[in-house]
């Protein structure tokens, strides 16, 4: 039986993670639990806590609606704070995206004043 209900669009992202891997340090890898970071989740988590989009303006650049955009950012949070507070790794993987192409810039598509980090200073701003 098929899948229910709409199909899934991708997640617009600026750029693949630089960092995949996070692990407390002094303690091997083999003996941690570790916790599974989508790109999605990250993403969501960049643009509103990291480069203060608010949450409309983050779903619209993710190409998502706000809702599946809190549920990345709660799920996202969730992960990270289990993983600081009880000593575990985050690996960074997996989640439905696509990279945003620089002609997906915020401003031009949908008059939002900002811009991707990696898009600054693409029209000499």
């Amino acid at each position: 039986m098929g899948r229910r209900g709409r199909p899934k669009i991708p997640r617009f992202i600026s750029e693949e993670p630089k960092f995949r891997i996070f692990k407390p340090h002094g303690v091997p890898f083999g003996h941690l639990d570790k916790v599974v970071l989508t790109v999605d989740e990250l993403e969501a988590i960049r643009l509103v806590d990291y480069m203060d989009f608010t949450q409309e303006e983050a779903a619209k650049l993710m190409g998502i609606s706000r809702r599946v955009l809190w549920s990345l950012l709660k799920e996202g949070r969730k992960k990270i704070s289990d993983a600081l507070i009880n000593g575990k790794i985050i690996i960074i993987e997996g989640g439905f995206y696509k990279i945003r192409e620089c002609g997906f810039c915020m401003r031009n598509r949908f008059g939002i004043k900002k811009h991707c980090r990696n898009i600054n200073n693409m029209n000499g701003e």
